[in-house]
């Protein structure tokens, strides 16, 4: 799992089997340098006197042969016999037998040596059970019991040295006892780190899961800002760059790079509004240092801005929905009486001058109402979404014949481009027609100036970097100001004393009905284009 290779990262112990022959090769090891020892010091006469002085041929035997046996053991230890209880006893039974005949040669409890048989129980213990344990220490006691009797027996030296072989076997039950739990304890202590770095790892990838799955961008900045972790709806509001990790902020994204540093001469919990110009996505800034300063690093949050208005306005408009459209209704009729009575008047051949001129104002304006009334009951009965399997190229060509003829263009003002040629999308052929007429109409409506200049291009095609179909609204005249991009969906707002604010509004509904993302994108060297995004489940390229 990766829980489980994290907490091997976060915590690096090894192999319990691995660490008990580990220190049974040092405990190995221990016993051929200590039979080294004796020897040299055995042979040289530069150690101290009492040294095999009772029986100096006894004496050089017995090491010799402890020596044999510890390189033998210690050889025998790389191997993977699987027998680490049987060597372990078998080198407690050699070093109590060896370690009582030293005594033995040497002078008796007295010349110190049975600490050497301490050593080794406390090294055994701690790769063997309690039980054997202390049954190694009970053989190392009565191992130097019975050398101290055979002493007194064949050298009738007195036996009077039984308080120290009792203190001597007392200390041999002490350290075995006492280093057995504290190898007991050790390895606990390394069971419960490991545990603790597992359950750490478990914590650490249930986070990862639950901010990657967040509809809430998060982005994690180090104290140099550059990014150290995002997750992936930051990556789509971001723009889906390539790479992420590790690079500068300003390296991803220079609007929101701008907006961090004007956060930072003047730190405040509230949320910022983003528009950024290389996908056109509103976005709701938050930022927050991890620490207490700057120092520890920054987060972000992202929201779609889009998505919280679009929430705000439901709710707002959803009471007023029905009433606006009753009202509509009851307009309508009055209306419809007025614009008849209007043209009776303009029938008469008495109108004159001024007269007439308020019979063409009321016309007018009597129109223009229609038009609203219309708009609104079109968005109370819109029909359900049926959608096709178009091929973008040919349909969009036709559309562009139909446009023409409607809006009086040129051909060579409307123009089509497909990449790649044979791109398909599935969507409702009449509600999308619907939205471009929409926006080439608004396009001819506010860049009346550019008359026979005006261009506007209808491009289409697949993203192949994420599989996703679009089609895009670009004209040629003047950019929408900067201050009012974000005003441009809304209910009833427009700039032209003709308009009725309702154009772009309908194309946002529309969208939305057919899972479209619109966005408008300023174009750097003039213009205007409105993109629309299809999702990736609902297109395909054959």
């Amino acid at each position: 799992m990766r829980a489980d290779r994290l907490a091997d990262r976060l915590v690096i112990m090894p192999d319990p089997q691995t660490n008990n022959r580990r220190l049974m090769r040092l405990y190995f090891a221990y016993r051929m340098v200590l039979a080294i020892g004796l020897l040299v010091f055995s042979i040289s006469d530069t150690g101290p006197s009492f040294l095999g002085a009772s029986a100096p041929d006894l004496h050089i035997i017995t090491i010799l042969a402890y020596l044999v046996l510890a390189i033998a053991s210690l050889a025998l230890s790389f191997f993977d016999l699987d027998s680490m209880k049987t060597e372990y006893a078998f080198a407690m039974l050699v070093d109590s037998i060896t370690i009582s005949i030293l005594l033995y040669t040497s002078g008796g409890a007295p010349s110190g040596l049975g600490i050497l048989l301490g050593i080794s129980i406390a090294f055994g213990a701690q790769g063997m059970p309690t039980r054997i344990a202390m049954f190694s220490a009970a053989i190392a006691t009565l191992a130097i019991f019975v050398g101290a009797y055979l002493e007194s027996h064949f050298h009738g030296r007195p036996f009077d040295n039984l308080a120290l072989l009792i203190m001597l076997g007392a200390s041999y039950f002490a350290l075995a006892f006492l280093s057995h739990e504290l190898a007991a304890r050790t390895q606990l202590s390394e069971k419960l780190v490991k545990q603790q770095g597992k359950d750490i790892a478990d914590l650490t990838d249930l986070n990862d899961q639950v901010i990657h799955q967040m509809q809430t961008g998060v982005i994690v900045l180090d104290d140099q800002t550059r990014i150290r972790m995002l997750n992936d709806a930051a990556w789509q509001f971001l723009g889906r760059p390539i790479s992420t990790v590790g690079y500068a902020l300003d390296q991803i994204s220079s609007d929101l790079a701008q907006s961090l540093k004007t956060w930072k001469k003047q730190p405040s919990s509230q949320q910022r509004h983003l528009h950024t110009h290389t996908e056109g996505n509103d976005l709701l800034v938050k930022f927050k240092y991890v620490g207490e300063d700057e120092k520890t690093g920054t987060l972000i949050f992202l929201d779609d801005a889009s998505r919280a208005a679009e929430a705000a306005q439901q709710l707002k408009l959803a009471s007023l929905g029905k009433l606006v459209a009753s009202i509509a209704h009851e307009i309508r009729n009055p209306l419809g009486a007025i614009g008849h009575a209007n043209q009776l008047l303009q029938e008469s051949e008495n109108l004159h001058g001024t007269d007439r001129r308020m019979t063409e104002i009321i016309n007018r304006n009597t129109s223009r109402l229609n038009e609203v009334i219309e708009n609104i009951l079109s968005l109370s009965r819109q029909r359900a979404v049926k959608v096709e399997r178009i091929r973008l190229d040919v349909w969009l060509n036709k559309l562009c014949k139909d446009m023409c003829n409607s809006h009086q263009l040129k051909s060579s003002q409307l123009i089509t481009y497909v990449s790649p040629q044979e791109t398909t999308l599935t969507f409702d052929p009449q509600q999308v027609l619907q939205i471009i007429s929409a926006l080439v109409e608004n396009a001819v409506k506010h860049q009346q100036h550019k008359a026979d200049d005006l261009l506007i291009s209808l491009t289409g095609g697949m993203d192949s970097g994420i599989g996703e179909g679009y089609i895009e609204v670009i004209d040629n005249g003047n950019p929408i100001p900067s201050d009012i991009v974000d005003k441009v969906f809304d209910p009833f707002f427009t700039t032209s004393n003709q308009g009725t604010g309702l154009g772009l509004y309908i194309v946002k509904e529309l969208c939305d009905a057919n899972n479209i993302r619109i966005s408008y994108l300023p174009i750097a060297s003039g213009g205007n284009c409105f993109k629309l995004k299809f999702t990736p489940s609902i297109t395909s390229n054959i």
